[in-house]
Formats: C-alpha cells, structure tokens, sequence
C-alpha cells in the first residue's frame, strides 16, 4: 500500500511516500511553511519518484504535540488529499509512533523539545512485543520529569530523544538510574509510516472533518489566566 506521511510537528518537517516494510522517497521542510507551500514540495517528491497523486492509498499525519503552526500546516494539506482523492487518512500520535517502532523492551520516556524551556513527554511500557501507554502525552519543565520518574524506581527509564535535539543528553546523563536513545530522521519516518500502516490494518481510519492535532499545554496555565489565553488553552491551545 503506498502511503503519503507527513510530518510537521517539529522546526525540520517531512514528507515521504512509503509503506510498511521501506521508505520510496522523502523530502525535508521547513514546519513553518504554509499550506499552498507545502503542496509544490509535495509535488517536487513524488516526481522524482514518477508517483502520481492518484496512486496514493493512504495519508498518514503526526499528530504532534509540537509546533502549534506547523501541526495545523501539516494535517490541513493530509485533509485535503485525502478529501480529494477519497483516500484513507490516519492520524498518529508523534511520541507513539516512537515507542511503537522500538525493538527494545522496558520503560520509555519519549521525549522532545517545546516551549518555554519546558518539553513533551510521554511514558511507555514495552513487554513481550505490546507496547501500553502509561499516560498521555504531558508538558513538563525538567525537574518535573525528574520527579516523574520516581514511580518507576527500580526500574530504569530510557529515553528516546530525536537526534536534532541531542545536546538534551548532557541534562540527562545526570539522571541516575536512566539511560537514552537517539531517533535519527529515518527512524522518525519508518515508525510514522509503520504505525500508520498498523493502524489502515485494523481498520483504524480517522475521520477528515473531525481528526485535530495533539496540543499539549501546561496546567497552570490553562487555569491561571483570565484573559483570551485562558480560552486558547482550555481547547488545548498553547497560549503565548
């Protein structure tokens, strides 16, 4: 099954076609790049392939949490093709498609980079080939995923961290009882689309005009702001 994936939810994008087993093409953009933009991208890659738009069978998007513009830029371009085209579409949770891509076993924390010195965080167990969500998706500043980790005391926790973002390990490396990965591009790309084709297997399609991007936003300010910001944030916006 060939299948567009598009990824948007960090400074660095991607747009790649592919199925579950390879990786055809891809191409990386700028997440700040709008909509109309986005489509000569998409059409400059899929020409170096000679792959039409009509020969694609799904759209597999990220869901994010991550840039609030680019997640928006990335899922309005997956809407339209698959609306168009009349193709499923199926939305990933950024940090699930990591740990779902994983060959190891044990406790992880996906992690990356957000705003105001704070990052997003998710917890995972993998066991015997299953992996299970401890939590959902959560924006923490550094001492708070410290004091996260306490729950799983002895267990060790790794870390999963995009390779972009590898000057986090030196914090890390300071945290006893962890250790860390580093996620290069197309490890990123595989487990989108590998996750994605999981998903159009079990019949887990999404639907075009309800399916929303993942905001992750910080509890205190969801209810510490009686102003425009308090609104955005309790519709899971990042406000500021």
């Amino acid at each position: 099954m060939l299948l567009l994936g598009i990824d948007t939810s960090a400074k660095k994008g991607i747009l790649c076609l592919g199925n579950r087993e390879k990786i055809l093409a891809r191409k990386t953009i700028s997440a700040g790049l709008s909509s109309g933009e986005l489509i000569p991208a998409l059409d400059t890659l899929m020409k170096k392939k000679k792959i039409r738009k009509e020969d694609l069978e799904a759209v597999v998007v990220s869901l994010g949490p991550g840039s609030f513009t680019g997640l928006r830029v990335g899922l309005s371009l997956a809407k339209s093709l698959a609306f168009v085209l009349k193709i499923p579409l199926v939305g990933v949770a950024t940090l699930d498609s990591w740990v779902f891509f994983l060959p190891r076993e044990g406790i992880f924390c996906a992690l990356r980079r957000a705003y105001g010195g704070k990052f997003y965080a998710g917890f995972y167990e993998k066991d015997q080939g299953k992996t299970a969500k401890i939590d959902e998706s959560r924006f923490l500043s550094f001492n708070g995923i410290k004091g996260s980790l306490e729950r799983f005391f002895p267990q060790k926790v790794t870390f999963l961290i995009p390779t972009e973002e590898r000057e986090l390990t030196t914090e890390l490396k300071k945290i006893k009882n962890t250790s860390f990965l580093l996620l290069d591009k197309i490890f990123l790309i595989k487990a989108l689309l590998r996750l994605g084709a999981e998903r159009l297997k079990t019949g887990k399609i999404d639907n075009v005009s309800s399916l929303s991007p993942l905001y992750v936003s910080p509890l205190e300010v969801r209810i510490g702001r009686g102003n425009k910001d308090s609104l955005n944030e309790e519709r899971g916006y990042p406000g500021g």
